[in-house]
């Protein structure tokens, strides 16, 4: 629920009342119309907001918003998941600047949110094992409105300050 609120607030737009009901599915109410779904609500919330998506982007986007939802939690819970949940994600980063290519989308700062906790918790030698997670984090905090609720995290390892340096 808290990236729900944190991508509407980056997006400037009114989530609603966010909750789950009694199938344990987001839900919120957008437009006098029930949204249920996490990627399906960050995806509402950013064309409510007028944030101009390709097909291409939204299709990959809900992608990335579903792999989160689904394996997010599981990932928080478990440390060796979390681990291999990550390791995905910068397999996919490896090619690109952001999740859907190289351009910044919607899926990217509701990704943010939600992988701050496994990120926060990685020490320095991990950063440089998930290097390009950390690049894309750095990409990601150096946007406006982002890290409005929680400081940026402290990614400052020597190959990252290299690959992406600090942003003016």
């Amino acid at each position: 629920m808290d990236v729900i609120k944190s991508v509407g607030k980056y997006l400037n737009t009114p989530v609603g009342t966010v909750c789950y009901n009694t199938d344990k599915v987001l839900t919120t109410v957008l437009d006098k119309e029930n949204v249920e779904g996490f990627a399906s609500i960050v995806l509402r919330l950013a064309a409510k907001s007028g944030t101009p998506m390709s097909q291409e982007q939204i299709l990959l986007s809900y992608q990335w918003l579903e792999h989160i939802a689904m394996y997010g939690n599981q990932a928080l819970a478990n440390p060796t998941f979390a681990k291999n949940f990550l390791q995905g994600i910068n397999k996919a980063l490896a090619k690109n600047t952001y999740l859907t290519g190289q351009a910044l989308t919607v899926a990217d700062i509701a990704a943010y949110h939600a992988l701050y906790p496994l990120i926060e918790r990685l020490s320095v030698l991990e950063q440089e094992l998930f290097m390009n997670v950390c690049r894309w984090s750095k990409h990601i905090q150096a946007q406006p409105r982002v890290c409005t609720n929680r400081p940026p995290l402290p990614l400052n390892t020597l190959t990252l300050s290299i690959l992406a340096p600090a942003v003016h």
